[in-house]
């Protein structure tokens, strides 16, 4: 089964839950544990602790906070993301372009990127009235990740080739809290798929159309987004 009629299959079945909260897709929270462990080398410890801007344009409130993450680490998250839920083109080569976004994105079966998968988490870890502890979880398990691919490779994850990539996964997938963090932000991937694109993602309903679905109606405005009710 291809990754159209898999996803398709879901959404018609009611088994994929496209929620406000998408740590539904984990199966066990980190957010609680601490992120400053002495294991830990210094300058990913200093993660935690840095905040920087990014030029991402913010659609999810009309009052946002900054989610905390550094340009680093959302250099890791599309990354992962882009691992994880390629464009079909780059998916049937094996290959993994570090920059993809204006080749594909016109792509007839989309990835994370022609989603706004990146956009739309950022929205979702602005808003003030969600709860603290996601963006704690999503960026805790950053920390771990590129702790343990530069145990591994000596480097950061996005300078790791697909192998590497797949491998530094495949291993974090194997601790506590690997499983839970990729359920997550593969979570958040599926919502930005699937999501009305007055929320920031699924851009002019390209997820819908490569899934053949039908929004349900009346469909939200600027002004009846559910945060706003």
């Amino acid at each position: 089964m291809n990754r159209r009629s898999f996803l398709s299959s879901l959404s018609t079945s009611g088994r994929l839950l496209v929620s406000t909260s998408p740590l539904l897709f984990a199966t066990q929270s980190f957010a609680t544990q601490s992120a400053l462990r002495p294991e830990l080398r210094p300058e990913l410890r200093s993660e935690l602790l840095k905040v920087s801007d990014t030029n991402i344009s913010i659609r999810h409130s009309t009052s946002t906070i900054n989610p905390g993450l550094t340009r680093r680490q959302w250099k890791t998250i599309v990354a992962v993301q882009d691992h994880l839920f390629p464009c079909e083109a780059v998916a049937n080569e094996g290959t993994f372009a570090k920059k993809m976004h204006s080749a594909n994105k016109q792509a007839s079966v989309p990835g994370a990127n022609e989603v706004n998968a990146k956009a739309y988490l950022y929205a979702v870890l602005a808003d003030p009235n969600r709860d603290n502890e996601d963006r704690l979880l999503v960026k805790n398990g950053l920390i771990e990740l590129q702790d343990l691919c530069w145990k591994k490779f000596k480097k950061i994850f996005p300078d790791c080739d697909p192998r590497q990539r797949e491998e530094s996964l495949r291993l974090f997938e194997q601790t506590q809290n690997g499983t839970p963090w990729i359920m997550t932000i593969l979570g958040y991937i599926f919502e930005a798929l699937l999501v009305d694109p007055i929320y920031g993602g699924n851009p002019k309903g390209i997820g819908w159309k490569w899934l053949q679905h039908n929004p349900g109606l009346p469909r939200p405005t600027a002004e009846t987004r559910y945060y706003l009710l």
